[in-house]
């Protein structure tokens, strides 16, 4: 009996350490390579199964050095035809842009308590997508965007109810290369985006919570973290 209760402990033990092997403290470490010092959060995006547009966001926070995950993995859901490499992006080609990206800004209809730079969206604000448009990949009102292909910010299906802007391809523009990326409100687990990163409303509103400017957020997008 006394053999068979060491066996029993000595498996226990073994697990619990496997355990701590496979999520080391500051194991982030290895997934987030390239985030300049500077940037001391990181809202990573991983693809996943069993869709091409399917995956996990997961936040990460740099603490004396390191990186260590918090909370737990939301699901999302980004372009439907899946995430672009560094630099591949193209306007209209349903992917969504891999790399680094700063988090300067969120939005949203109604004001919201956030410590990140906030907009609170208005029936003519819009989003130029047109590459031939001086003001591509910015955020106007409709008169500055006349004639140009746009997108409505206060959608009627709320999608954008609550959001934060991927600084993708803002600083500086290069027509063509792709615009209007954000996290955003999923319309539901199994329908893509055109190119952003959607998630429930409970995740968008965690999210924008959390952030801090004085951190210097950023969005990893194509990383394979733990």
């Amino acid at each position: 009996m006394r053999a068979c209760f060491l066996a029993i402990l000595l498996l226990l033990i073994f697990l619990l350490l496997a355990g701590c092997q496979h999520q080391p403290k500051g194991a982030a470490e290895s997934c987030l390579p390239g985030v300049p010092q500077e940037m001391g959060q990181a809202v990573v995006v991983s693809a996943g199964e069993p869709s091409p547009f399917g995956g996990t966001v997961r936040l990460y926070q740099r603490e004396n050095g390191a990186w260590h995950r918090v909370g737990e993995a939301m699901p999302a859901v980004f372009g439907r035809n899946g995430l672009a490499g560094p630099g591949e992006k193209r306007e209209g080609d349903g992917r969504t842009p891999g790399g680094i990206f700063s988090l300067e800004r969120g939005f949203g209809y109604e004001p919201l308590q956030t410590a990140i730079p906030y907009i609170v969206l208005t029936q003519d604000m819009i989003w130029i997508d047109d590459p031939s448009s001086p003001l591509y990949n910015t955020l106007v009102r409709k008169g500055l965007g006349q004639g140009a292909s746009h997108e409505i910010m206060r959608r009627a299906d709320d999608l954008y109810k609550y959001g934060i802007v991927i600084e993708y391809n803002t600083h500086p523009v290069v027509s063509g290369a792709g615009s209007a990326i954000f996290f955003h409100i999923r319309r539901d687990g199994k329908t893509p985006t055109a190119g952003c990163v959607a998630m429930t409303e409970s995740d968008i509103l965690r999210i924008l919570r959390w952030l801090d400017p004085r951190r210097h957020p950023a969005a990893v997008i194509g990383a394979a973290c733990p």
